[in-house]
C-alpha cells in the first residue's frame, strides 16, 4: 500500500469550509456598526427643527446640508469597502446598519406610523446609492491593480 505525501494543497484543504463564509460575516458587522455610527454622527442627535440657509425654510428634523454629508459619508465608507475586496458584504452591511439605526430612532419617536414607509423608502435608497459606491470603490480598485500590473514589479 503506498502513501502519498502531503502537497501544498493539503493544508488547504484541512482549513474549515467556512473560513470565507467568517471573513464575510465578520466583514459585514463591522460594516454594518460603520453604518450605524455614520447614522449617529451624521442625523443622531439632531432632534430640533433647523433653519436651512439652502433653501431659505425652517426643516426638521435635519438640514440638506447635514443628509449630503451623510449621504457622502456612506459613500465613502462603502467604496472604501469594496476596494478593499468586499464589495457586496460591505455595501448590505453598511446599509443595513445605517436602516436599522435610523428604524429604531424613528419607531422610537413616530406615534403614527408612517416611519414604516420612511424605512421603506430609506431602503430602496441605500440599496440604490451603496451598489453604486460598492461598483465604483471596485472599478477604482481594479484600475489600480491593472495599472500596478503594467508597470511591472519594484526596483530593490
Amino acid at each position: 500500500m503506498a502513501f502519498e505525501q502531503p502537497g501544498p494543497d493539503d493544508a488547504d484543504r484541512r482549513r474549515p469550509a467556512s473560513h470565507p463564509r467568517r471573513r464575510s460575516a465578520a466583514v459585514f458587522v463591522v460594516a454594518a456598526l460603520l453604518g450605524a455610527l455614520v447614522w449617529g454622527a451624521w442625523l443622531g442627535r439632531d432632534h430640533e427643527a433647523s433653519y436651512d440657509v439652502v433653501t431659505g425654510t425652517t426643516q426638521y428634523p435635519y438640514v440638506t446640508l447635514q443628509v449630503l454629508g451623510c449621504a457622502l459619508t456612506v459613500g465613502v465608507v462603502v467604496a472604501l469597502l469594496a476596494a478593499w475586496r468586499h464589495p457586496l458584504v460591505g455595501a448590505g452591511g453598511v446599509g443595513a446598519g445605517f436602516l436599522v439605526a435610523w428604524t429604531v430612532e424613528a419607531g422610537t419617536s413616530d406615534d403614527s406610523g408612517l416611519y414604516l414607509v420612511g424605512a421603506l423608502l430609506l431602503a430602496v435608497g441605500l440599496a440604490l446609492g451603496t451598489a453604486v459606491a460598492a461598483g465604483v470603490g471596485a472599478g477604482a480598485a481594479a484600475l489600480v491593480r491593472a495599472a500596478r500590473r503594467r508597470r511591472g514589479p519594484r526596483p530593490a
